[in-house]
């Protein structure tokens, strides 16, 4: 699988969009990761209609909405998502996560699950037929600068080993450092969500971290 890029927009300050998603662009990275909280599911409230908006109007980027939050079908639609976007949601937190996946199909939108360190991968399993792509919270979610939790590594290794075979991408969102990308590529992941413990330190050196970090991934070996 391809590798791919999603840099974490929250990890911005708001004066920063424009510059960094020009460097986003100019690099040609997958997607934009949006992350958005809704202050139940996790103790953080995070990112607004007015933000997804003012992303769109500056990038043609597709942005990789990841929602955290009770009811994400109720949030969707609060987002006017556009097609080819990526919209992932944590499946315990809806009743019906199989019909919300056929939903975002419908919005011609990429559907993804994203599974958290202490849930079970049978939700991929059971919607197999609908992903386009798996999140693992390499994290407990809902804040940044955390450690990548011991059992990432092997997680990785179970998720890419149920989708094989099936055009399903496996990303990482969490501690994606230099160091640690080395370790999820090595288990399966072929994306990552990276922030400012990898790469986004500073629009200055942003393009020269970027490169670093792609070639420190690609010479790994699966």
């Amino acid at each position: 699988m391809e590798i791919k890029i999603s840099p974490s927009i929250m990890c911005c300050k708001v004066e920063e969009y424009k510059p960094y998603i020009e460097l986003f662009e100019k690099v040609k990275l997958d997607s934009i990761h949006f992350d958005i909280m809704d202050g139940h599911y996790v103790k953080n409230v995070m990112l607004g209609t007015t933000v997804y908006k003012d992303i769109k109007r500056l990038s043609n980027l597709p942005v990789d909405l990841h929602f955290m939050a009770y009811n994400p079908e109720d949030y969707i639609e609060y987002y006017n998502v556009q097609s080819g976007d990526r919209i992932s949601f944590h499946p315990e937190t809806t009743a019906q996560p199989y019909r919300l996946l056929q939903s975002i199909k419908d919005k011609g939108c990429l559907a993804g699950l994203v599974i958290n360190p202490g849930t079970p991968i049978s939700f991929i399993e059971e919607s197999i037929d609908l992903i386009d792509y798996v999140t693992l919270m390499t994290v407990n979610p809902g804040f940044a600068g955390q450690k990548m939790v011991p059992n990432a590594p092997e997680k990785i290794r179970r998720i890419v080993e149920l989708v094989n075979g099936r055009n399903i991408d496996v990303f990482v969102d969490g501690n994606t450092t230099f160091e640690n990308s080395e370790i999820m590529r090595k288990a399966g992941a072929n994306g990552f969500v990276v922030g400012t413990s990898s790469i986004m330190k500073s629009i200055d050196t942003f393009e020269e971290e970027y490169y670093k970090y792609i070639k420190n991934i690609e010479k790994v070996e699966i």
